[in-house]
């Protein structure tokens, strides 16, 4: 509650400052200017103010709107990935009864039971050299991601966090070969590929990869990232514009955010502008504002 206390305090003394500005300058008959940036109305049967901005108020606290829109929605997952000089051969097939993949079982009596002394691949470089430039990526999943990730779709490489972003988005295309078992940590060893020479990729470099997941891309309403207001109760809003320079705050339902957009679960409807600059100086002047 301290907290919040502050932080609305804080927000409150930005909105007065830059809002003050003009009455420093301006003759003294304009000491009421300050009133009529800011007008604040109760909406009937809702907890939250109508906030009316003067034209010189909108400019000064630089709001700037977007819109809810509709969008497709393609899923995806990120992994870590580590740069190769090249892949690993797949084992040779298991003979019957050795106990075969590290992902099989055997059934006894009708019951399926783990297969009995699974039979460790050693697993070889490939002799065949990629093509002269290329790099390898390799990623390490799980079966279920295996099964969920679409196998003909590139991968997005990106650096780790800690690291510069690179200039250009860099992808990386599906190997075609069939993944490695890692019977160590009964994990997958996936292979992708960078062509080219300029991809200033180096071999035991780590990055973070975007795989794209299987399954028919959803249209789903979405708001940019940047309009989306968190209160001091972890409560999500956005701010309305309902007429020139006039707002309103509505709660909205946040099913996940992808990238620079949020997917909505509740909201409001498609083309409705929403302020996605100033929403918190517009928060500032509406609870701390009288």
């Amino acid at each position: 509650m301290k907290a919040e206390c502050v932080i609305g305090g804080l927000i409150s003394l930005a909105v007065i400052a830059v809002l003050s500005v003009p009455a420093a300058t301006a003759p003294a008959a304009a000491a009421g200017a300050k009133s009529d940036a800011v007008k604040l109305e109760s909406i009937p049967g809702s907890p939250v103010k109508r906030i009316t901005l003067s034209e010189t108020a909108a400019k000064r606290l630089g709001i700037e709107t977007g819109t809810v829109s509709k969008q497709p929605i393609v899923r995806r997952q990120m992994v870590g990935g580590l740069v190769v000089a090249q892949p690993e051969k797949q084992p040779a097939t298991a003979s019957p009864g050795s106990g075969g993949s590290i992902f099989g079982s055997a059934k006894v009596g009708g019951f399926a039971s783990p297969a009995a002394s699974p039979t460790i691949h050693r697993v070889a470089a490939v002799t065949t050299a990629p093509p002269a430039g290329d790099a390898w990526m390799l990623v390490t999943l799980t079966q279920v991601e295996w099964d969920r990730v679409a196998k003909d779709r590139p991968a997005r490489l990106l650096p780790l966090a800690t690291r510069e972003a690179s200039g250009s988005e860099l992808l990386a295309r599906p190997s075609g070969l069939p993944p490695v078992e890692d019977t160590k940590r009964s994990m997958l060893k996936v292979y992708y590929t960078v062509p080219g020479k300029d991809h200033g990729l180096t071999p035991n470099t780590r990055m973070r990869v975007e795989l794209q997941l299987a399954g028919d891309e959803e249209v789903r309403t979405v708001v940019p990232y940047g309009a989306v207001y968190y209160d001091a109760q972890g409560a999500t809003w956005v701010y309305v514009n309902t007429a020139p320079r006039t707002f309103e705050r509505q709660k909205i339902g946040i099913e996940r955010v992808i990238g620079d957009l949020a997917v909505l679960s509740e909201g409001p409807p498609v083309k409705t502008a929403v302020v996605t600059v100033g929403a918190a100086l517009l928060y500032g002047a509406e609870v701390f504002g009288k």
